[in-house]
């Protein structure tokens, strides 16, 4: 049974706006299980569905013109409401269709996944994939609704994406909360969530944007661990052994706290802390010479780059961040070595 509070809300915009008709995007593994969610709208509208093969392989500009094309072909008008139910693959994907379809059409989105509920369905930004560079075609484009998060959907979510959302909500423990942290560092198991964790990292996210909507300054503390995690992301793709996003970005963490001790940012007490909590939940790759080098490549390629300066955000301290670190280049092998540094690099090695 739907969450009441998303359909009231729902129906109440579609009233409001003379809403006719409203067609969800959905992927294989969510239609599944929850195939009429939102049988109780047909009442209100006229009901379409649209479901894409599961997993990042659709979060692609072919898989969006065939939307476009589909919508086009309905003859679907600007008022068609777009309803993205799933991941954060379905919303990016869902999001950057929504945003360019005539122009822009109203949507919503209403995740399914842990890594949705706290992240990619909140803060406006949409995307698809360019080949193996992720998020390289996108735009900001706000839901015309912020529906609220039904956990029960997590009932049906597999450990591997449990796992994946674990990562994002450990980031922003991490930029924002060491009381969180501590709380995180006390779980036996990723799985063992409260409610009120949830509750912090969507706030914290939505009080970011709402100082940042368009990813001027501020928001990019939200990119913690994602330079690396983008990156291993990518050479994962590229060996045909894909890993979820949250996974690939709690390794980024690990290589991104790393960073931040060596350069003299974040203290040695708390970087262990970090790493032998990581290592607890989670598989961290080790860098070779050659990954490492494969990786520099893909975080040239990064979209927050600046003026051909990989784009860091590092810790200052658990809780604490400090956003667009650029680095021109740096002794890769100096991460590579994952044993603890006695003597951080200077800061004259970065600019």
């Amino acid at each position: 049974m739907a969450n009441r509070d998303i359909i009231r809300q729902l129906l109440e915009h579609f009233r409001r706006e003379n809403t006719r008709n409203a067609v969800v995007l959905t992927d294989e593994n969510v239609e599944r299980y929850y195939s009429g969610y939102f049988s109780e709208l047909s009442g209100c509208v006229s009901m379409d569905k649209i479901v894409v093969p599961a997993g990042e392989c659709s979060k692609s500009i072919e898989t969006a013109i065939e939307i476009w094309q589909y919508l086009a072909e309905k003859q679907y008008d600007r008022n068609t409401f777009l309803l993205n139910f799933g991941g954060g693959m379905v919303c990016d994907l869902g999001g950057f269709v929504a945003s360019t379809y005539k122009r822009g059409i109203p949507f919503a989105n209403c995740p399914t996944t842990l890594l949705a509920m706290i992240d990619a369905g909140i803060g406006g930004k949409t995307g698809v994939d360019l080949k193996l560079l992720k998020n390289a075609v996108g735009t900001f484009c706000f839901p015309d609704i912020q529906l609220p998060v039904d956990i029960e959907l997590l009932q049906t979510l597999p450990e591997e994406e449990f796992r994946s959302g674990f990562g994002e909500l450990v980031k922003y423990a991490l930029i924002g909360s060491k009381e969180l942290f501590q709380d995180l560092c006390k779980l036996e198991s990723f799985k063992e969530l409260k409610p009120e964790f949830l509750d912090f990292c969507i706030g914290f996210k939505q009080k970011t944007v709402k100082e940042d909507p368009f990813d001027h300054n501020l928001r990019h503390i939200l990119n913690f661990g994602h330079t690396f995690g983008h990156a291993i992301e990518s050479l994962f793709a590229e060996k045909g052994n894909p890993v979820a996003h949250g996974i690939a970005v709690a390794q980024g963490i690990y290589y991104e706290s790393l960073l931040s001790y060596r350069l003299g940012h974040l203290p040695q007490d708390e970087w262990l802390q970090i790493a032998e909590f990581l290592k607890k939940h989670f598989h961290i790759v080790t860098l070779s010479t050659d990954i490492l080098g494969k990786l520099t490549n893909f975080m040239l390629n990064d979209k927050k780059n600046r003026n051909g300066m990989i784009n860091f955000t590092l810790l200052e301290r658990i809780g604490h961040t400090t956003p667009d670190f650029q680095i021109p280049s740096f002794d890769m092998s100096g991460v590579c070595n994952t044993g603890v540094c006695n003597t951080p690099p200077t800061m004259s090695q970065c600019q």
